[in-house]
């Protein structure tokens, strides 16, 4: 498994390492997009002679590095566009960066240099662990030092007892063992800064972009810490494996009003906080396909869309009544275990005589 810490420095050498080495990215970018290519090979023979020309202090390990980057940054764009990072960059590894006992050791173009850090007392967990590469970031012209630390992975528990998972915009998160993490608390604070924002930006006044440019991350760092709170919360539960729907190709033609709502929503970085705290536990992460999963009856398995209406089901079969999400919940929990055990369930995960009138509604934030 892998943990990156991540530590405020302050270093003029690894500040001029960063300026020559992001114009040598830039330098591979426009050769890749002038070529067409995004083959490791190629860019490096069209220009490694000459970036050696044009940097001679660069170490000849930072110009591959910077290549691969560039290639592989080329490769995700397709070379349809260039890639725009939004701030200058070094990737490190393990012939060009070491860190020991607080010192760290990086190439840079004054040389090999070397520097104490402090770690944060978070992040003293992870000391033991291999510190294998590093990135450096610069950003408002602020140093930022990411060290990527892993160590081997525990033989996780094999599956016994599941959870699903069912998230939403209304309900960030509804488990299938009757736990409601509503929104109500997180729409009201990315309201407000929404708001704020949008009557800022229009009044554009040197001290509203002033005021603009302190509330910058402030509402990203709240969300964090939001999806931080719930997946701890998760990742503790007393279950082996935790089910979520595979939600990569999720529907944007429901109009521009739905796709707002949805760029707004941080799903994802809920499931990579899930993840990885999960595997802390030894516990598993599975997903499933989220065809159907709200209009299927927990109960007896009838699958029609009117089924459900709103926030309600109702299973136009059996007549079985429930929230909506935790009805879908259960659903993805029953084909969790369907998938990881390959067997033919029939019976839902959770008794069909349980039924919740007043389930346990947890703010977050709280």
């Amino acid at each position: 498994m892998e943990r990156t810490v991540r530590i405020k420095i302050e270093n003029q050498d690894l500040k001029d390492t960063i300026e020559q080495y992001f114009q040598a990215y830039k330098f591979c970018i426009e050769k890749g997009m002038e070529l067409h290519t995004s083959n490791k090979k190629k860019i490096h023979e069209a220009t490694y002679k000459e970036l050696r020309r044009l940097y001679p202090k660069i170490p000849s390990a930072l110009l591959q590095t910077v290549r691969d980057v560039a290639c592989e940054n080329l490769k995700a764009l397709k070379l349809k566009t260039k890639p725009l990072p939004k701030n200058k960059f070094i990737r490190y590894d393990k012939r060009t960066f070491s860190f020991k006992n607080g010192l760290v050791s990086v190439s840079t173009v004054n040389g090999r240099k070397k520097f104490n850090v402090t770690i944060p007392e978070y992040f003293k967990k992870y000391i033991d662990w291999k510190c294998k590469a590093g990135t450096v970031t610069l950003r408002d012209n602020q140093l930022w030092l990411n060290m990527i630390f892993n160590k081997e992975v525990n033989q996780k528990i094999e599956p016994k007892t599941f959870v699903g998972l069912d998230r939403g915009i209304n309900n960030i998160v509804v488990t299938s063992d009757n736990e409601f993490f509503n929104s109500k608390q997180l729409k009201q604070i990315k309201g407000k800064y929404q708001h704020l924002k949008k009557t800022l930006q229009s009044k554009g006044t040197p001290s509203a972009k002033r005021h603009l440019k302190k509330l910058k991350g402030k509402e990203k760092r709240f969300v964090r810490d939001v999806n931080h709170c719930i997946s701890k919360r998760l990742a503790s539960k007393s279950v082996d494996c935790f089910v979520l729907e595979d939600l990569k190709k999720l529907p944007r033609n429901k109009g521009k009003r739905f796709n707002k709502k949805l760029g707004n929503w941080s799903y994802y970085q809920l499931e990579n906080f899930l993840d990885y705290k999960a595997e802390d536990f030894g516990k598993t992460v599975t997903k499933v396909d989220p065809r159907h999963t709200s209009q299927r009856c927990s109960k007896c398995w009838h699958t029609e869309k009117t089924n459900r209406y709103g926030s309600r089901f109702k299973c136009k079969k059996c007549g079985f009544e429930l929230n909506a999400d935790l009805n879908a919940s259960r659903n993805i929990a029953q084909l969790g275990m369907s998938e990881l055990s390959r067997l033919q369930v029939i019976q839902p995960i959770v008794a069909s005589e349980m039924t919740v009138t007043s389930p346990h509604s947890l703010e977050v934030g709280k």
